[in-house]
């Protein structure tokens, strides 16, 4: 399974054509289907055809096309912060994406206690209950009847719907699409070939945009490199542009400079690895090395210990991770434990984005 992973992610960044013979004609034929068969979906939400579930409060939905690594968290983050500073009572509703739990659907956090693990709700779920005191967090697969539940028990003003852009039996009231600046939508391909997880069409569902990791000129060229069908209602669209603003703390949640670090050995299991490498140097950390896994992994005691191994031997004193790895692995770890946390920067869009997030008060 290993390698055929590493063969699909490959891929993604593959936006040649392929020889007949080549496995990923196969993906390809693969992708055309998983592609048609979201249209299929789509249209019978627009047309009627399977009923779209609304709740008793505003639905803020945030998303993207992509398999992964947009930003998503960070932009709930934002979101919720924003509305809570303004006296909403807001609720995150989430898949609860790897946790025991999701299919049956929970409560993670009433706002006040953290009720479940990692390993129950998901690593999102637990990182987001645990940065947002006075927030409820539910979970469920079923993202209506997780609605639902977080309505009789919380009655909030808004609910954001986290990585829910697919999930269109809930109605939203805004309709929020992230995509990477640099590479918005991969190859343009439906996974398996490529990383979307619906075709481009899927677009035109969208309220507003938000580019991440970007610059102004990102956004001109999300415009041109779209297909002529999409570039004119694209155009209309409320485009924001935004960068990921990395904060370097201890194990406790504090700020801390480089200097204090030390030497780090870096391990992480997001979708974008590499991103969180280069974050680290970016920030100054004296790096010793790193040990990298799949998006959402669920460690172990010994994959700990072997980690630390590793780390120890490569002269490191302290282990370096990401805020979703470090709610996993803080019981597991004996060496110091720091994590470098992600925050959206609108900059100069910082009032248009909020004014679109105010329309929903």
């Amino acid at each position: 399974m290993g390698k055929m992973t590493d063969y699909i992610e490959q891929a993604f960044d593959d936006d040649g054509t392929s020889a007949l013979a080549s496995p990923k004609t196969l993906l390809l034929g693969l992708s055309r289907v998983y592609g048609a068969l979201g249209r299929v979906k789509r249209m019978a939400y627009e047309r009627g055809v399977l009923e779209t579930k609304r709740l008793p409060a505003r639905v803020v939905a945030i998303g993207n096309l992509t398999a992964g690594g947009t930003g998503k968290t960070p932009m709930t983050l934002f979101a919720a912060r924003w509305y809570q500073a303004r006296g909403a009572k807001v609720v995150i509703v989430s898949r609860g994406y790897g946790g025991s739990l999701s299919k049956r659907g929970a409560v993670v956090s009433d706002g006040d206690v953290v009720f479940l693990s990692p390993f129950e709700a998901g690593d999102e779920p637990v990182m987001m209950a645990e940065q947002l005191p006075g927030v409820p967090v539910v979970i469920g697969s079923d993202r209506y009847a997780a609605g639902m539940e977080a309505c009789d028990r919380f009655c909030p003003d808004v609910v954001l719907l986290d990585d829910a852009y697919q999930h269109i039996r809930l109605g939203r009231d805004l309709n929020i699409l992230l995509a990477d600046g640099k590479r918005p939508f991969g190859n343009g391909h439906v996974l398996p070939r490529g990383p979307l997880r619906e075709p481009l069409s899927a677009l035109s569902q969208a309220d507003a945009v938000v580019l991440t990791r970007a610059d102004t000129e990102d956004v001109a060229s999300f415009i041109d490199n779209l297909p002529d069908p999409l570039r004119a209602g694209a155009q209309s669209l409320p485009l924001f542009c935004s960068t990921h603003h990395l904060d370097l703390s201890d194990g406790e949640g504090s700020p801390m400079e480089p200097e204090a670090l030390g030497a780090a050995f870096l391990f992480s299991g997001i979708a974008k690895n590499h991103a969180f490498e280069a974050g680290a140097h970016a920030l100054g950390v004296t790096v010793k090395g790193g040990h990298f896994f799949d998006d959402h992994h669920a460690y172990t005691e010994a994959e700990m210990a072997g980690i630390e191994a590793e780390a120890r031997g490569l002269g490191a004193r302290v282990l370096l991770t990401t805020d979703k790895d470090r709610v996993k692995v803080r019981s597991m770890a004996s060496m110091p434990l720091a994590t470098i946390s992600v925050s959206m920067n609108f900059k100069e869009d910082l009032s248009r984005i909020t004014a679109l997030l105010a329309t929903q008060l």
